[in-house]
């Protein structure tokens, strides 16, 4: 029988309590946040929800995964450090309706979640890592990890799996890119790609391939600006600002802290500063983009509206190439 399409996710959810110290762009300004008034009680479902028989029948049908990964890691005072972890999930639970849409279906799977976000090496404190509530893991460690997470889902009877971040650090994706050669040189039987957003393969210098599919304009900084402004500096990071928000807004509203309008717009060149430096001084809120007071659900939603059908017409098309192994 010739297999339908299952999308597994692997991300975890974390939702904190935290007031911090904002940067503005000229000064740090101290601003407390409200705690959310509800509960972050979005559920996103996943083979964890499934009985093992359930699973089994699941599997009998679909020998394709898509593999979310996030990080748990700041993204100041308003977001949660679960932000990258739920934003994948919830990403790929909208991809999994365009293509139930299309007539293939899907089941999400198991919720499992860590990167890297440090930047110069496994023990540095830089990138998003010196900020507090940040983890990160070695670079081997990930690997190894990851590589042992796509052994096991084709011990599962899944031949082919594609992986989408919800975090973008340049150590994280590029150990992403290290998982898919592992997996390739020694997962018999497992075919591995990994999406990432065709701008940050243009700053890593790294070249699309047939493992490496490009999110074509994933991130997209023309549209954020028509949707959020432009405020004081045009933005090229959308990190814990308003893009981040707004996906939070419509993914898992009740985790937003109330009062995120009345943090100051971080410019993306400070942002950039204080992770490669790792002085934290430079830019003491840890966000990055674009302002926030237009940030909402509806902008969210039109973000998500926006790359959903990339990601899936992207699956599709691969699949449709005849590169994924079927039962």
């Amino acid at each position: 029988m010739t297999k339908r399409y299952f999308i597994a996710l692997v991300s975890a959810t974390l939702a904190v309590s935290i007031v911090s110290r904002v940067g503005s762009n000229e000064a740090t300004a101290e601003i407390t946040l409200d705690k959310p008034v509800t509960a972050a009680s979005v559920h996103y479902p996943t083979m964890a929800d499934m009985t093992s028989p359930e699973f089994g029948a699941a599997v009998a049908k679909t020998d394709v995964a898509l593999l979310a990964i996030g990080a748990i890691e700041e993204h100041g005072s308003h977001l949660p450090l679960s932000t990258d972890a739920v934003g994948a999930v919830a990403q790929v639970f909208h991809v999994q309706k365009y293509l139930r849409n299309a007539g293939v279906e899907t089941i999400i799977g198991p919720a499992l979640n860590i990167g890297i976000t440090n930047e110069a090496d496994d023990r540095s404190r830089d990138g998003t890592y010196m900020y507090p509530g940040s983890l990160t893991i070695g670079e081997k460690t990930f690997v190894s990890l990851y590589t042992d997470v796509l052994r096991s889902l084709n011990d599962n009877g899944l031949r082919t799996v594609f992986i989408y971040s919800g975090h973008l650090g340049g150590r994280h994706l590029t150990a992403i890119v290290k998982t898919v050669e592992e997996a390739k040189k020694n997962i018999r039987g497992l075919t591995v790609y990994a999406f990432i957003e065709s701008e940050r393969l243009e700053q890593m210098k790294l070249k699309p391939s047939a493992n490496i599919l490009p999110i074509d304009k994933g991130q997209n900084f023309e549209m954020l600006t028509r949707l959020l402004g432009k405020g004081d500096e045009q933005a090229f990071s959308t990190h814990g600002d308003g893009t981040e928000t707004s996906l939070m807004l419509y993914f898992q509203p009740g985790s937003v802290r109330p009062g995120y309008q009345r943090v100051p717009q971080a410019r993306s060149s400070r942002f950039f500063e204080a992770i490669f430096s790792g002085d934290a001084t430079k830019n003491p809120s840890g966000v990055g983009g674009f302002p926030y007071e237009r940030a909402s659900a509806a902008v969210g939603k039109a973000i998500v509206d926006y790359r959903t059908p990339i990601i899936a017409n992207a699956i599709i098309r691969t699949l449709n190439r005849g590169w994924g192994n079927k039962k």
